[in-house]
């Protein structure tokens, strides 16, 4: 057994996130199985053994470590302890030991794999009311932001299962919704099945081809862009300037995350990729755009997200 063999540190919703990723790629033979501290109760995964620390130990294999945030520094001192070799992230492993793909590839689709399986509870708690709030409620920034857009021809970027789209549907002229995951554009097609102003768009993560030139007057995106790679955004940003008339404004709501170059959606604080306001307000004026305002906001932590508005003059 050699490199190619791996234990994941964590059988949670990241190590089944990393899985997923593997199996995609038919890596997952190289998986022999989970490690983790309720392995008794969990006992197998997916087909895989879960096992205890001391018994993976023994496998003499390296791990991968795929654990919550505050978990991982401990985890991370006990396999440098005990001298085990051990990989921080699956990027590391897919990377640099296999070579499959760019740092930047995996990133951006290990970002689309992870809300597949995983995100039916996450989508339950955002269309809450009380979650729904921080966009819509009557003294909500978003909110206050949001009404400055000419809805006439309106864009969703990352539109999800659509949970913002009964709070502008009936002001709305045409809405287009764009999203990465077949599977959620499927779901908004049934569940906005009879509503002939909307039209659906399975697009590839970074831009917006099969939108044409000069052709919308607005684009928003809520509680999505804050995890893409900062080269995506860039390249968003052209793309939302080629597709807006003149005159039309978007909306983004973005990373303000600089606390480490390195975060992404697999690592950064609630998984926020690295970007703040003067990057993202750089990259847009560099496209064309006029940054009309921008807003640092909280988000669990303070100041970690920010809202943009720009407009094509």
């Amino acid at each position: 057994m050699g490199n190619n063999n791996i234990i994941i540190y964590g059988a949670g919703k990241k190590g089944q996130a990393y899985l997923l990723f593997l199996r995609k790629h038919n890596l997952d033979s190289c998986v022999q199985c989970f490690c983790d501290r309720n392995a008794e109760e969990i006992g197998t995964l997916e087909t895989l053994p879960v096992i205890s620390y001391q018994e993976a130990c023994k496998l003499g294999l390296s791990f991968v470590v795929a654990v919550r945030k505050e978990l991982k520094a401990g985890v991370v001192r006990l396999l440098e302890g005990d001298g085990k070799r051990f990989y921080h992230n699956l990027d590391e492993w897919v990377v640099n030991e296999m070579r499959l793909m760019s740092r930047l590839d995996y990133e951006r689709e290990f970002c689309a794999i992870s809300h597949i399986d995983s995100m039916n509870q996450y989508f339950e708690i955002a269309e809450s009311a009380g979650a729904l709030d921080f966009f819509w409620g009557k003294e909500s920034l978003c909110h206050k932001f949001f009404d400055r857009l000419d809805l006439e021809n309106v864009v969703e970027l990352a539109c999800g299962r659509g949970r913002h789209v009964p709070h502008y549907l009936d002001r709305a002229g045409q809405i287009t919704l764009v999203d990465v995951l077949e599977e959620n554009i499927d779901l908004c097609k049934r569940r906005f099945s009879g509503e002939d102003k909307i039209s659906y768009v399975i697009n590839n993560g970074y831009d917006l081809s099969e939108l044409t030139d000069g052709s919308y007057t607005s684009l928003f995106t809520y509680d999505s862009m804050v995890h893409f790679e900062l080269f995506d955004i860039g390249n968003y940003l052209k793309e939302t300037y080629r597709i807006l008339k003149p005159g039309g404004k978007a909306l983004f709501h973005h990373s303000n995350n600089d606390s480490d170059y390195k975060a992404s959606y697999d690592t950064g604080i609630e998984s926020r990729s690295f970007m703040d306001a003067k990057i993202f307000a750089y990259l847009a004026y560099r496209v064309g755009f006029e940054i009309e305002e921008q807003k640092i906001v909280d988000w669990v932590y303070p100041d970690l997200d920010c809202l943009t508005l720009v407009v094509k003059r």
